[in-house]
């Protein structure tokens, strides 16, 4: 699956609304936040699933600054 189109992906995380965009490209999920982006390849889960994940690990990211 291959494509070009950026989606959006919100979760909240410690009470807060956190959003992001996410891309699927190559079987691989990609998540740009306000801190970075951050990548995995795509298999059993749903790509908005893991998308959630990978926003989810760049917001505790940001937490342990």
């Amino acid at each position: 699956m291959t494509s070009l189109e950026w989606m959006e992906v919100e979760i909240r995380w410690r009470g807060k609304l956190v959003k992001g965009r996410y891309n699927i490209s190559d079987d691989l999920v990609t998540v740009a936040a306000w801190n970075g982006t951050k990548a995995a390849r795509l298999g059993i889960l749903p790509a908005e699933r893991l998308a959630k994940m990978l926003l989810r690990e760049l917001a505790s990211r940001e937490q342990e600054k």
